[in-house]
């Protein structure tokens, strides 16, 4: 069977091309079959890591989907290896008229029908945007198949995740939800000069891999830059978020 990766979230900046690069870094470390499809036609963030061999897909036309582009995703995914993981990562622009049709024609029980695992990224920010996704993660959970696995990301960029002096796990969303949750992210936060480093690597779109070998960046930003891929591969390796 395939394993399906959607990276979710009604907003855009709090992190789901960060999830999804790392993703598909992570799993081809480990020489697992990657197929990598940014879905953010408009802001093709994750299709500009030229390393990682992504397919940006326009599949939005006036706030819907187009079909019969829709079908060519399906019919890709219905052909790969069993042992592919798809990396699809969506981003704001789509995630509601994505979520309506997947739901209004039964995508995910048919993938699920098919025998593939669907797994769910869905990444919690904290400050200004922690209300909006926490209640994207409650809608998500209160929709999906219960076979639908969600891994949460809890990622605190832009300040700590808690909301009337309780944390994430205290939460009533997290509480109502916890069995259909199967893993929590903690993205690892940086010191200010390896956060420095490593947006820096964000920013000009490049893997881990070739930051920590790019003549553009001295050698201890190249240091800091492994030690921070060893963190979130060690993050990532503790939750088992793909396994």
């Amino acid at each position: 069977m395939a394993t399906i990766h959607f990276t979710m979230g009604a907003k855009g900046g709090i992190g789901k091309t960060l999830i999804a690069s790392t993703m598909a870094q992570y799993l081809r470390e480990r020489e697992r079959k990657v197929d990598c499809i940014d879905l953010d036609y408009k802001n093709a963030s994750f299709s500009q890591y030229a390393k990682l061999n992504v397919t940006c897909l326009d599949l939005e036309t006036d706030g819907d989907i187009e079909k019969r582009k829709f079908d060519v995703l399906i019919e890709r995914i219905a052909a790969a290896d069993n042992d592919t993981d798809f990396i699809l990562d969506s981003g704001g622009n789509i995630y509601i008229p994505l979520n309506n049709y997947m739901r209004s024609n039964d995508v995910y029980n048919l993938l699920l029908d098919m025998g593939h695992r669907i797994l769910l990224h869905v990444p919690i920010m904290g400050g200004s945007e922690l209300d909006e996704t926490m209640n994207t993660l409650n809608e998500l959970c209160a929709f999906m198949p219960d076979a639908a696995r969600i891994a949460v990301w809890l990622n605190t960029y832009h300040g700590i995740i808690e909301k009337d002096g309780k944390s994430f796990e205290q939460s009533s969303i997290y509480k109502n939800h916890k069995k259909r949750i199967y893993t929590l992210v903690s993205i690892p936060k940086f010191a200010a000069d390896m956060r420095q480093d490593v947006s820096e690597m964000y920013k000009n779109k490049m893997t881990y891999e070739e930051a920590i070998a790019s003549p553009s960046f001295p050698l201890m930003p190249r240091q800091r830059i492994k030690m921070a891929k060893n963190k979130l591969f060690s993050a990532m390796a503790l939750a088992k978020v793909c396994d």
